[in-house]
């Protein structure tokens, strides 16, 4: 698929199969999101975790159930969770706009791969308020996590999108 395309095809998934997505799609989104830039090229100051343990995946889920107060799962079943953590930034604002550049990078090669995504910040909410959760997915200290999406293999059909316009643009 080329660029423009998988852009166009990228949409949110909330409901997934079981099955797992496959270790070379996991490694191609992964890759993506390193090619990512980040600002001030500090790469350090960033780490990817990736949950696929279905027991956390179930603690972390009722954890941002509790929190919306809500009965359906904000993970929507997806067999794959990939958190993003930062240090504290240089600059206000630059972990979430770091997060952001690597996780569009991952969402955009996950729909490259025909593997659904949605971006869940709840989970790294959860997460970030959570010392067992942090020591449990190894994210050392110093950093907390930022952003959240869940990937897996779409249940049904996922709408296709034309290529356009949905946001209002000024011209100055």
């Amino acid at each position: 698929m080329e660029t423009m395309n998988a852009i166009a095809h990228r949409t949110s998934v909330r409901a997934y199969r079981p099955d797992q997505i496959s270790e070379q799609a996991l490694q191609a989104i992964l890759n993506a999101g390193c090619a990512a830039p980040v600002g001030m090229a500090q790469y350090d100051t960033l780490r990817i975790t990736v949950l696929q343990d279905q027991i956390l995946l179930g603690q972390i889920s009722n954890t941002v159930r509790g929190n919306m107060r809500s009965d359906t799962d904000p993970l929507y079943g997806a067999p794959t969770l990939i958190l993003l953590s930062s240090q504290t930034p240089m600059g206000p604002g630059m972990d979430y706009a770091n997060a952001a550049c690597v996780m569009e990078n991952m969402l955009v090669a996950a729909a490259d791969l025909d593997v659904g995504s949605v971006i869940v910040w709840g989970s790294a909410i959860a997460v970030d308020a959570s010392d067992r959760f942090k020591k449990a997915l190894g994210i050392p200290e110093g950093f907390h996590p930022v952003m959240g999406a869940v990937f897996g293999l779409a249940q049904g059909e996922v709408r296709d999108k034309e290529l356009g316009q949905t946001i209002h643009v000024d011209r100055v």
